[in-house]
């Protein structure tokens, strides 16, 4: 990779960076009902308003050590992962899909990206985040799309409906039904990525589900009870799906045929 290539890869990060900063504050603020402009980011203990190195992204969380300089405090390292994840996948993007599926792949990544730490941090995936990326990628669908229009919408259909026909399932047997918030993000997945893709993320998102969940079962970490937010299991198997889907199912029919 030449130099030239490189010093877009390095800009693409720092651009990717900046934003995972602002996705932070949109998916932390958002849910609550607060403006992303306003007040100024603050620590959560004293109150200070963070200054200019605070504010860089990844580096400002090192340079402080992860701490408040004015009262010491704590500052959770998801603000400094956010950005560093918000980099890497802006410069690693142009290499994992093709041109016309950037103007695909950087708004659906910032949308996980926003639903994840909303997630994380509440146990909710907003409305007034889902449902203006659903009026996005529909426009987008309409300009760029390598499959027929149908299959957008079918994969819409069978995302939000297989869920819904999980948590129906769940209710019927007693266990914890599937949140609304996960239903429309696996619908809106579907929407990106058309009925084929769409029926891989359900598998690949329950399978992550599962794993992770029985580990943190069996380290302690997490009672059987305890709700796990489910968003960003949708969201990691999305953005495989979205970038690696077609090879995987390559892989894994040739895996059969060759049993």
């Amino acid at each position: 990779m030449g130099w030239e290539a490189w010093s877009y890869t390095v800009f693409l990060f720092i651009v990717g960076a900046l934003f995972g900063s602002f996705f932070n504050v949109v998916g932390l603020r958002v849910p609550k009902g607060l403006s992303v402009v306003t007040p100024r980011s603050s620590c959560g203990s004293c109150g200070r308003q963070l200054n200019a190195i605070d504010l860089i992204p990844i580096f400002g969380w090192l340079i402080r050590k992860g701490r408040c300089h004015t009262c010491n405090a704590s500052i959770s390292p998801v603000y400094m992962v956010g950005e560093l994840v918000g980099g890497l996948l802006f410069a690693a993007l142009p290499f994992m899909v093709s041109l016309h599926e950037l103007w695909i792949a950087y708004p659906l990544v910032s949308v996980l990206l926003i639903l994840t730490v909303s997630d994380l941090a509440y146990m909710l995936l907003p409305n007034k985040i889902i449902y203006p990326a659903m009026l996005l990628f529909t426009g987008l669908r309409l300009f760029v799309h390598p499959l027929p229009i149908w299959q957008y919408a079918l994969g819409f259909m069978v995302g939000g409906g297989t869920l819904i026909l999980i948590s129906l399932v769940a209710t019927w047997m007693g266990k914890p039904a599937m949140g609304f918030g996960d239903i429309r993000l696996m619908a809106l997945v579907g929407l990106v990525m058309g009925i084929k893709l769409v029926l891989l993320c359900i598998f690949l998102s329950a399978l992550l589900g599962s794993v992770i969940g029985v580990a943190l079962i069996a380290s302690g970490k997490l009672d059987r009870r305890s709700p796990i937010p489910y968003g960003p299991f949708i969201a990691v198997a999305g953005l495989v799906c979205f970038c690696f889907g077609d090879p995987l199912m390559t892989w894994y029919m040739d895996l059969i045929l060759w049993q």
